[in-house]
């Protein structure tokens, strides 16, 4: 456990320390976090630098967002994400194809399959999106202001404690 803590203490001094400004690196996580949701397993990380790109934001934070759906976590996601878009396009899966699976099955299996994990993948990627980037927004914002603020204070001691030289005569 401790060393979780410790990994996630160091991811986020990573994340704070990144060179860009806050609205720049809450827009990469957004992204990254809504390509995440979207039936596009395998070139996720490609996309979202494609869309980093295109939306001037980082792709650093874009690329980790997306990794949110990996090997563990995507048969969870993708399930939710086809119930979702099942429900809203009132395309209730029917388990009797599966039960004799042919070519001919999946073929139309397929295109339901397909529209409904694009309909709720695209709407759960659109909240994790936006709960994504005020969250990181905050974070960040935060985080720099501390970082200011503590430069500050270091030129202040710098400038009490710097040594007076007069001129003399």
């Amino acid at each position: 456990m401790e060393t979780l803590k410790r990994a996630c203490r160091y991811f986020y001094y990573r994340f704070i320390r990144l060179q860009a400004n806050p609205e720049n690196l809450a827009r990469g996580v957004a992204v990254g976090l809504f390509i995440s949701t979207t039936p596009t397993f395998g070139v996720q990380t490609l996309i979202a630098l494609f869309f980093a790109a295109l939306f001037r934001c980082s792709k650093i934070c874009a690329v980790v967002a997306a990794q949110l759906t990996n090997v563990l976590t995507a048969p969870f996601i993708f399930l939710g994400t086809y119930y979702l878009g099942a429900i809203i396009l009132d395309n209730p899966f029917d388990r009797s194809k599966l039960n004799n699976l042919t070519w001919e099955g999946l073929t139309e299996l397929g295109p339901s399959v397909f529209a409904s994990l694009w309909v709720g993948g695209t709407l759960v990627g659109l909240v994790l999106a936006a709960i994504g980037y005020f969250v990181v927004l905050g974070i960040d914002t935060k985080a720099h202001v501390q970082i200011v603020r503590a430069k500050q204070k270091m030129d202040r001691l710098k400038r009490k404690n710097a040594p007076v030289y007069e001129k003399i005569d």
